[in-house]
Parts: C-alpha cells; sequence; structure tokens
C-alpha cells in the first residue's frame, strides 16, 4: 500500500486502520516517518502514528504536545510516552497520564502532587494505581479529589471506610452512597446515630435485612421515612415505627395497600386524633371493620363520605352503621359501592331512604330479591313504578 492510498484509509476510518494495521500487518519505519514528517496536520494521522508500535521517539515526542484527548491516551499507553508525559508542562498530557493503566508506582506518586486538581481527580480514579497512592489521595486537602476515590473501583477497603468517616459532609456521604461499600462501613454506620449517615444507608438496595432491622432502630422521623420508602419492613418494625414515629412516619405506612387489623388497631390508639390519620384510614383499602366503627362515631359529613366509598372487603358492620345514620346524600353513596349491595345493608338503606333514592336501586340494577319483606313493603309505597316492580 503506497503513502497516499494509507492516508486515504486513515481519512476514511481512522479507527478501523488502527485496528487493522496493530493486527495485521507491520508498518514500515519509511513510512511512520513520512507520515509524522510531511502529513502530521492531517486528521486521523496524529492518533494513527500515536497508535503504532513502530512509530519514531522524535514523533512520539511532537505529538505529547496535542491538545486531542484521544492521541494523549493513545501515547499514554507507551511507556516511554507515559514517563514524559507524568511530567509535562501540559496539564493535557499529565491528565492523559493520570488516567494511563500503565502508570508506575513512582510515577503515580509524581502526579498525586500535582498542583492541578483535575489531574489529582483523574488519577484517584484509576484503579491502577497502588495503595500507598489510594493512601496520600485520601489525604488529599481537596474534597474533590477524596470523592473521586471513592469511584475507584479497585479502592482499598480500609480507605472506603476512612472516607465513610471523613470530616466533609459531602465526603462523608458520597462515601455511603457509592455502589460497592465495604460490609464493614454498613455495618459501622448503620449503628451511628447520625441522621445524615443513616439517611443515605436506608436508601440503599443492598442493605441486608440484619442492617434493615439495625437502621430502624434510628431516633429520626426521616430515617424511618426513608426506609419505609426504600426498604421491605416487618410486621414488629412497623408496629415499632407506629408508636415512635411522628405523623408523617404513620401516613406513609397507611400508605401501604395491605395493614393488618392489629397495625391499623395500633394507629388508632396512639394516632387517632389526627384528623389527616383519620382520613387516610378512611380511605384505606383493606380498612378493617372494627376501625371502621370507631372512625362512625362523631365522624363528620367528609369522613362518612369517605367510609361510604370504601371498598374494603371486610367493612358489613361500619356499611350498616352508616346506613342507619345516613342521610339521603350518604345512601345513595353506599348505593354507588357494590360491596353495600349485600341484603342486610340494602334493607337498612331502602327503610331509610327517600322516593328519589329508592330510584338509584333502579338505576344501578340492583337486585332486590333478596330484602325483607318490610323493605319490599317499602317499595311498594313508592309512587314511582320503577321502583315499584323491583319488590
Amino acid at each position: 500500500m503506497t503513502t497516499e492510498e494509507l492516508l486515504q484509509r486513515i481519512q476514511t476510518d481512522a479507527p478501523s486502520a488502527i485496528r487493522f494495521y496493530q493486527q495485521h500487518a507491520a508498518m514500515d519505519i519509511g513510512v511512520l516517518r513520512e507520515l509524522g514528517k510531511e502529513h502530521l496536520s492531517t486528521p486521523g494521522v496524529p492518533l494513527f502514528l500515536a497508535s503504532m508500535a513502530g512509530t519514531p521517539s522524535k514523533i512520539l515526542e511532537i505529538l505529547e504536545g496535542s491538545d486531542d484527548p484521544q492521541v494523549l491516551q493513545q501515547l499514554a499507553l507507551n511507556p516511554n510516552s507515559l514517563a514524559r508525559m507524568a511530567g509535562s508542562e501540559s496539564e493535557a498530557a499529565r491528565l492523559a497520564a493520570a488516567s494511563s493503566r500503565k502508570l508506575t508506582q513512582q510515577q503515580a506518586q509524581r502526579l498525586a502532587e500535582d498542583a492541578s486538581v483535575a489531574v489529582r481527580v483523574e488519577l484517584a480514579k484509576n484503579p491502577a494505581i497502588p495503595t500507598p497512592v489510594q493512601l496520600k489521595l485520601s489525604q488529599d486537602n481537596v474534597p474533590f479529589v477524596r470523592i473521586a476515590l471513592l469511584e475507584n473501583r479497585k479502592l482499598d477497603e480500609e480507605f472506603q471506610v476512612g472516607l465513610g468517616d471523613d470530616i466533609d459532609t459531602i465526603v462523608h456521604l458520597s462515601a455511603l452512597l457509592v455502589p460497592r461499600l465495604a460490609p464493614a462501613c454498613l455495618k459501622i454506620w448503620a449503628g451511628e446515630a447520625e441522621e445524615l449517615a443513616q439517611l443515605a444507608l436506608a436508601r440503599r438496595a443492598d442493605l441486608t435485612p440484619e442492617l434493615v432491622a439495625t437502621i430502624s432502630q434510628s431516633a429520626f422521623p426521616t430515617v424511618l421515612l426513608a426506609l419505609l420508602e426504600h426498604q421491605q419492613i416487618s410486621e414488629e418494625s412497623l408496629a415499632d415505627f407506629i408508636v415512635r414515629g411522628d405523623e408523617a412516619t404513620v401516613l406513609a405506612i397507611l400508605k401501604r395497600p395491605e395493614l393488618s387489623p392489629e397495625l391499623q388497631d395500633a394507629i388508632w390508639q396512639r394516632h387517632g386524633d389526627k384528623p389527616q390519620v383519620r382520613i387516610a384510614l378512611a380511605s384505606h383499602p383493606s380498612l378493617a371493620d372494627k376501625i371502621g366503627n370507631a372512625l362512625c362515631e362523631n365522624a363528620d359529613d367528609a369522613l362518612r363520605q369517605l367510609l361510604a366509598t370504601n371498598t374494603s372487603a371486610t367493612l358489613f358492620q361500619t356499611r350498616l352503621l352508616l346506613a342507619s345514620q345516613g342521610g339521603d346524600s350518604l345512601l345513595k353513596l353506599l348505593l354507588a359501592n357494590p360491596r353495600c349491595h349485600e341484603p342486610q345493608i340494602l334493607d337498612a338503606i331502602v327503610q331509610r331512604a327517600s322516593d328519589e333514592t329508592l330510584c338509584h336501586l333502579a338505576y344501578r340494577q340492583i337486585s332486590c330479591a333478596q330484602l325483607s319483606e318490610e323493605s319490599r313493603a317499602r317499595l311498594r309505597e313508592c309512587p314511582m313504578p320503577l321502583v315499584q316492580r323491583l319488590a
């Protein structure tokens, strides 16, 4: 292939040309010299030359002054170029060197003292840096460097635990939110009585049941809320939350579609005097009949309406009570609830309803076949033929 043909191939698809010559063909050094002398300004050529093992050192030294990150990153894979780049006056060159997986310990230690924060941040992320360099960076005066170290997938567990106890709040919380947090660090901070730390841990997806149980003992309602949102909480812990938590905690518990009668009773006994809790209970899809009856006592119209429209399968006595207490507007809501179409509840509704309300039986095509004789007599008394036929 002539130099002109090679140039055409590089300009068409430089990555493909690089892969081909790295894997399948040796480059003539004369061609490389010609490219470096005559075509260094041609797009794709600097990256191609930086990628070739046989590129002469003089050309590599020229390329080390490039501003192209791709070229510099490729050069940083060459041990000879890397040594010069680690001490270069160019920050771009030192940045590329800091990210190289071929750094020696001496080069990494030199870069760990670099005046540029950006270089030290890049170095901190590099999984190739040895433990002594990780130690130095974990003590860096700039919090951003210590945070960057947390992104290092080969960070020593000891340093991760140490950063979890960092004096800087942002570093401290960042350490507790990293995807791969050391078990020792999780255990330490789960038991610490620190609100921010427990909040951070409560949102993690990798908490064991033991750690969830530990954090569940938190004295902070905000932590209990975070656990309710992000973790599986046992019935025993939920009962404890009801006792120790504030109104917001209880309202969060009441957002759960399934709630045992025992937990509902605990909520009623401790928080039943709070208007928002009463509303949430009255609307709950698994509301227990005992709590429904308790809510009916001294309930205002809005609360009775919520109870009337509640479709929980366990509110038979509550609905009977509502039917015996309610005016026409409440009775209409009961008739609109399919759970209220049991004969005993319908009997209670029919015996109190106005003629207008009785029309809703016909309108909703509710079967009256099993109504009592007293209810049938009431239907026959209605002046409207559609209602009379229901009897």
